[in-house]
């Protein structure tokens, strides 16, 4: 087959065959002399150079194959034309509009039967797609290598922790800053060997929540305490958040250690300061509660005497009356123990202690700080209603701090009706459950109410409408309240006057 066109006569059918079976490769069929002569070319060939076969036989390598790859292909082809090796090898072609594009060239011997090569029979396959996506893809690769660099040092220089894990909470991946913190190594910090630098008061509870996360698929957060390289602990804030595919399941938890320490020390700074304040401000009532103090303990004091004089003029009869007077001695033991609980519960609320919430029944607190108050209301010519609701839910706080602010709000009240002269005064306490986690207490007062105006500022330190006041009952009954994730508010009074309300929360919800 040494021409593309046929000479006149019939065709042979195995050449016809390989003609249309050339023509209708989607690649460059040649087939060439021993020493490279282009003799036949097919439809593709002759389209992709664009010229006929005539014009392709004058051409030489070096006008086909791009500058970079010329050498190494005159190379590797003189190889297979003394060795008769197959040729095989990836190059650029010109085409005929000058562009290159890049081909899969494979040259294969036809020889006779002693073994000569007769001709090579060339198979050009486009491949420049191929070539500019492994281009594009391996430029991507590289810029994603890069800024993955990038990221591993912007993230190794992040004020904090930053991990990686997997669905089940598995760590994968923990940040420079965490091996500068702790001293461990990376093979004994994944997985779940962090845990081990939790504080062992804050690991079960940690653990739970942590349990809870991977178990809900949701967000969130976490204070801790984890154990630094000196054996030192500082408090974190541990945030772990989800990433999740289009059906809502987790493919890897992202989180962050933030360092909270200096926050931890100052929130206990600012408690220290709120106790001091808190019993600045009891001491400072006790002058309002002077009456009802002098009442309540002088009143047991007169019984004992009183009863002590009997049981001695009982003992001095002939015969003694040892029936009178062993029921005279119970009445004194009674009035005894009625003046040391007055004394108790004044020292309880008058104390110098740190703040403890614990399980808290507002009803019975509420009660006994009337019971102190009580006389002075009597004195003052109010009348006390209750509402207590029975059974209330007992709240989560500290029993001294919120019979501070229970105190506090009676005696504003009863200061607030004082020059009340032609209005009953009136004085209505109230205790109630607020939705499914908060109990309420309200003190509502029949006086002249507040100024919506003032409504805010009654709240701000130092700021007083009376007198011989400080300013800083309630404020500190407002960060009291605060403090234990409560809140407290004025407004006004069905009875005419002012209400002060506030909200604790459930113990079962702190639980």
């Amino acid at each position: 087959m040494a021409k593309t066109e046929p000479s006149g006569g019939p065709e042979d059918p195995t050449i016809a065959t390989f003609r249309a079976l050339a023509d209708a490769m989607p690649a460059s069929v040649l087939l060439m002399t021993p020493d490279g002569q282009v003799e036949y070319a097919n439809e593709q060939a002759i389209a992709f150079r664009g010229a006929s076969l005539e014009e392709q036989r004058a051409w030489k390598t070096a006008e086909l194959i791009h500058p970079d790859e010329l050498a190494q292909a005159i190379e590797q082809w003189s190889h297979c034309v003394a060795t008769g090796d197959r040729f095989e090898m990836e190059y650029r072609v010109r085409r005929a509009d000058g562009a290159y594009r890049w081909f899969h060239v494979r040259g294969q011997p036809v020889r006779d039967a002693a073994g000569s090569i007769q001709r090579w029979c060339f198979l050009d396959v486009d491949i420049d797609d191929r070539k500019r996506g492994e281009a594009l893809l391996a430029q991507t690769l590289a810029e994603l290598a890069a800024s993955k660099q990038r990221l591993r040092a912007l993230i190794d220089t992040v004020p904090g922790f930053v991990w990686q894990a997997a669905p089940d909470g598995s760590v994968e991946f923990l940040n420079q800053r965490w091996f500068d913190y702790t001293g461990m190594q990376p093979e004994d910090a994944l997985g779940s060997g962090w845990t081990s630098r939790i504080h062992p008061a804050d690991a079960a509870p940690l653990g739970a929540y942590w349990h809870a996360l991977l178990a809900s698929g949701e967000q969130g957060s976490f204070e801790a305490r984890l154990r630094a390289a000196d054996d030192s602990y500082r408090w974190f804030l541990i945030r772990a958040v989800p990433l999740l595919d289009d059906s809502g399941k987790v493919l890897r938890w992202y989180g962050q250690n933030t360092d909270i320490e200096d926050r931890k020390q100052a929130e206990l700074s600012l408690a220290r300061v709120r106790s001091e304040l808190a019993h600045v401000a009891r001491v400072a009532s006790l002058g309002a509660l002077t009456a009802s103090i002098a009442h309540e303990v002088n009143q047991p004091l007169a019984g004992i005497i009183t009863n002590a004089n009997t049981c001695m003029r009982m003992l001095n009869a002939d015969p003694p009356n040892l029936v009178g007077a062993r029921e005279t001695v119970r009445r004194t033991l009674r009035d005894g123990n009625r003046a040391s609980d007055v004394v108790k519960r004044l020292r309880a609320l008058f104390a110098k202690a740190d703040a403890t919430a614990e399980p808290l029944d507002l009803n019975e607190a509420t009660r006994e700080v009337l019971a102190l108050v009580s006389a002075e209301l009597d004195r003052a010519g109010i009348s006390l209603q209750l509402r207590l609701e029975d059974p209330l839910p007992p709240a989560w706080a500290d029993r001294v701090q919120v019979q501070q602010v229970i105190l506090n709000l009676l005696l504003n009240a009863s200061e607030a009706m004082s020059a009340l002269e032609h209005r009953s005064r009136r004085l209505c306490v109230t205790t109630s459950a607020e939705g499914t986690d908060r109990v309420r207490l309200a003190v509502s007062d029949s006086g002249d109410g507040v100024d919506p105006h003032d409504a805010e500022r009654i709240f701000q330190a130092f700021h007083t409408t009376k007198p011989s006041g400080m300013g800083i009952g309630l404020s500190v009954s407002r960060s009291i309240i605060d403090s234990h994730g409560g809140a407290l508010w004025v407004e006004s009074s069905d009875m005419g006057g002012a209400q002060f309300a506030f909200t604790l929360p459930r113990a079962e919800a702190r639980a």
